[in-house]
């Protein structure tokens, strides 16, 4: 048996999550646009779509508001708990996206801000792999990841993200590790439960790949026809993430 690298775990921050991360306000003027643009256009109306990393199921929803057939997909239970309440009309799996397996049903999969934290390579080309199985033939895979050598020309050593609400907050500070090309993510969050304030604790990992070692994992998992874009170019003030398109062509 394989041993996988760890992964954040969001159990204790689910909530937080929930509440100030990925606003309906910005899946649609920031996510929906790119998708139409380099996916949805490209396929059925009522297209089955797996999101990869689903988290808890906002942009599920509303690709579903927009006639889509959605499965989402995570290893945390409790932003599933979370994403059956805001997309309950769509299906959920909870499985780790290195390891699942799927029938090839789904005319895309999408996976949106996830891969930076699988760790290594080997384990990149997994995931890869199982989308590969998961698509139909001429089926799109579309997954944003950031690019190590995009990232460093602009990326301070230390930067920090605060996130806040009236009863929960999150703070996450990127530590860089550059013998490893890892950021070590110190993760502190407070939500407020019958009037007491509860802290809660952890540290998370994120990998930036070189763009050719994104490429070639792609081709060992069967990818040939391959495309990949700055998200900046589509209006996104991020100048290191790169967003790829792939498609599975039929045999």
């Amino acid at each position: 048996m394989s041993l996988l690298s760890p992964i954040p775990d969001y159990e204790a921050f689910a909530r937080m999550q929930n509440e100030l991360k990925s606003t309906d306000e910005e899946i649609l003027a920031g996510i929906i646009p790119i998708l139409e643009n380099l996916m949805l256009q490209h396929i059925p109306k009522e297209a089955d779509i797996l999101d990869l990393g689903c988290g808890s199921g906002k942009l599920v929803q509303q690709l579903h508001l927009k006639g889509y057939q959605i499965t989402g997909l995570d290893a945390s239970k409790e932003l599933l708990r979370y994403a059956r309440i805001n997309a309950p009309k769509s299906n959920f799996i909870l499985n780790d996206i290195r390891q699942f397996e799927l029938p090839p049903t789904f005319d895309a999969v999408l996976s949106h801000v996830v891969l930076l934290f699988i760790l290594n390579i080997e384990e990149l080309t997994s995931v890869f792999k199982n989308v590969y199985a998961a698509l139909r033939d001429n089926g799109l895979f579309v997954f944003t990841i950031p690019i190590t050598d995009w990232f460093h020309e602009i990326a301070p050593p230390i930067f920090d993200h605060v996130n806040v609400n009236q009863e929960c907050a999150l703070i996450e500070i990127f530590h860089y590790k550059p013998e490893e090309r890892i950021w070590e993510i110190k993760v502190t969050g407070f939500e407020l439960i019958e009037n007491i304030w509860n802290r809660s604790d952890t540290t998370w990992f994120r990998k930036d790949f070189f763009l050719a070692d994104v490429q070639s994992s792609l081709e060992k998992a069967g990818f040939k026809d391959i495309s990949h874009y700055k998200l900046k170019d589509f209006g996104s003030d991020d100048n290191s993430m790169a967003c790829f398109v792939c498609q599975k062509k039929a045999i």
